[in-house]
């Protein structure tokens, strides 16, 4: 085979790959995936936000409320991706875990800031694998309610 031959059959492959996402309803093209990752991220910041304001003014952790934010969390993205897959799911999973980490980060920034210690940008940040550690190591409980409510935005999504 020639390279001229070769490149041919390339340039067919690259238009059925073409012609076939195009058509096909389960494949999301680079700018709906930044919508739908840029959208869910934003909602599972706000979610994880509303979620620590709520744990935060009732005293109480309950497992509803991480299930709760799984759905909003899944849905959402669902909503913004109009396509369930399981590359959507995996996004899912991925912000649900991202609104349970701020969760927690906001918990912490609501508690220090009842303390009166003055928090900045910075310490936001440095508040981040303290986080990730609460969720996993503090309480297991929750832990288990966490790790359900990732099955559940991945159980939705799909």
């Amino acid at each position: 085979m020639s390279f001229e031959d070769k490149f041919k059959q390339y340039k067919e492959r690259q238009e059925a790959k073409k012609y076939f996402r195009a058509n096909n309803d389960q494949f999301l093209n680079s700018n709906e995936w930044i919508k739908t990752i840029g959208g869910g991220f934003l909602a599972s910041i706000a979610t994880g936000i509303v979620l620590a304001i709520v744990i935060s003014a009732l005293h109480i952790t309950s497992s509803l409320f991480y299930l709760i934010s799984a759905y909003v969390v899944a849905t959402a993205v669902t909503k913004i991706a109009q396509v369930r897959s399981q590359q959507v799911a995996i996004a899912t999973v991925i912000l649900t875990f991202i609104c349970y980490v701020v969760s927690e980060i906001t918990m912490s920034y609501l508690v220090l800031s009842q303390l009166g210690i003055p928090i900045g940008i910075i310490e936001v940040i440095q508040l981040i694998i303290p986080s990730i550690k609460s969720l996993f190591v503090g309480d297991l409980f929750t832990t288990i309610v966490a790790v359900i409510g990732l099955f559940i935005s991945y159980e939705m999504a799909k």
